[in-house]
């Protein structure tokens, strides 16, 4: 059951990562390009809380399987780490979806609000960024242990 526990964790932070790279990489430009401003708002308004909520399934989904290792195995200071990692990210990502409807309603008060959407926009793209990095950090100290249990 560890060995499945294992597996989940990867596939929700694999899951997690591969959304803020695929947000990013893929949706974020074709919106700019392809939509109107007017919809391209509609659309990000409707993405993004999902994105989000997304990433809090995911981090729900690995924490629970961080615990369930360590309930079967113990709290190994790996599992520790990672458990630290995961609940950072999930916090992170909390903080991310309470800053949508911030930043929607610094967006909406046109000029008046523009310096306080920025600096909205700017602590969400950082907020991710981190996520992001942390997720990868998890996503490898998995593999290494892994492959070090397994005797690659």
């Amino acid at each position: 059951m560890e060995a499945l526990a294992t597996v989940l964790i990867t596939i929700a932070t694999g899951t997690w990562v591969g959304a803020i790279i695929f947000q990013s990489a893929v949706v974020a430009p074709a919106v700019f390009v392809d939509l109107d401003s007017d919809a391209a708002r509609r659309f990000l308004r409707t993405l993004f809380p999902r994105f989000y909520r997304l990433g809090l399934v995911c981090g729900g989904v690995t924490l629970a399987c961080i615990a369930f290792i360590a309930m079967s195995s113990g709290w190994s200071d790996a599992l520790r780490i990672l458990a630290a990692a995961a609940s950072l990210m999930l916090v992170l990502e909390c903080v991310s979806l309470w800053l949508v409807p911030r930043i929607n309603t610094a967006r909406d008060a046109g000029k008046a609000g523009i310096a306080r959407f920025e600096r909205l926009h700017r602590i969400s793209v950082a907020l991710t960024v981190v996520i992001l990095v942390i997720g990868v950090i998890v996503l490898s100290t998995i593999g290494a242990n892994s492959a070090v249990a397994s005797g690659i």
